[in-house]
């Protein structure tokens, strides 16, 4: 009785502090969210304003973060690039959850030959190593921002597909589905009411924890010349502009990269806690 107590205790201790947890990081994730919205109302200096008078200036009073080959703010283009990068990877993060997510329901629910037929084309596209074939399609499209996020919408979508595929195989066979036809429900009622909110825990789970990954390979593609084009501020293509100086004026991409290490570390550790929130079983030691 008492080895009960102490775990319902222990059990009771983790889920307030997960919680709390929560609410930090989404604060946090919420004031990055609000400083790239108004980016343009924050920089100090305009962020595409050349001034090669104030060229490579390291950091000091002026420039905190220093200037690039072409007297541009540093700070200015990071707080302007959190704009392009953070936005540009919620919107692929959307565009394959939905996507996955609606192809995954569709086959799991219905089955037969449309589902073996979908599924097969999801298993092509995870066989090709998903960088590779993004840097295939982005650099058929020529290059860009949004193509960049087509072509890693193209070959990111099976995996919330094969999700919610699981998923709804699972429960489709429930007793209350079964209630839920017997009452008249039609299909589109059954997954709405039913299905979705069932499945939707693994699936906002993946897609928190995407989002780093999107960034990361979005700011890749754009440290190819696949992604952003210059002058636009974002935060792969600045460091691609920068390497050069690594060793001569190193501020220049280190700026950019510490801020994808601290964006992506906060959209991961946030999704780690949503999952345990969702899951408290695994918040459980």
């Amino acid at each position: 009785m008492t080895e009960k107590k102490v775990t319902v205790r222990k059990q009771k201790l983790v889920r307030g502090y997960t919680k709390q947890k929560l609410m930090v990081l989404s604060v946090l994730v919420l004031l990055l969210l609000l400083i790239s919205a108004f980016a343009s109302y924050l920089v100090p200096y305009d962020p595409y304003a050349q001034d090669l008078n104030n060229a490579l200036q390291a950091p000091n009073a002026a420039h905190i973060l220093g200037t690039d080959r072409y007297g541009r703010d540093m700070l200015s283009r990071v707080i302007m690039g959190s704009r392009t990068t953070i936005y540009s990877s919620l919107l692929l993060v959307v565009i394959i959850t939905v996507t996955g997510t609606a192809v995954g329901i569709f086959c799991g629910y219905h089955g037969g030959k449309a589902d073996a037929f979908v599924m097969r084309i999801s298993d092509i596209f995870l066989a090709f190593p998903g960088m590779v074939f993004a840097i295939a399609v982005a650099g058929v499209t020529g290059g860009g921002i949004m193509n960049a996020v087509a072509a890693l919408a193209c070959i990111s979508w099976p995996k919330f597909a094969r999700i919610a595929r699981s998923q709804v195989m699972t429960i489709k066979g429930a007793p209350y589905i079964a209630a839920a036809k017997l009452s008249g429900c039609g299909s589109f009622q059954i997954v709405v009411r039913h299905i979705l909110p069932n499945i939707a825990g693994p699936i906002i789970v993946t897609a928190v924890l995407d989002i780093g990954t999107m960034m990361m390979e979005i700011a890749g593609l754009s440290f190819l010349g696949l992604g952003a084009k210059p002058p636009i501020a974002e935060w792969g293509s600045m460091m691609s502009n920068g390497r050069s100086m690594l060793q001569t004026s190193p501020w220049v991409i280190l700026a950019p990269g510490f801020a994808i290490f601290i964006t992506v570390m906060l959209f991961n550790l946030l999704g780690d806690t949503v999952r345990d929130v969702l899951d408290p079983r695994q918040s459980v030691r």
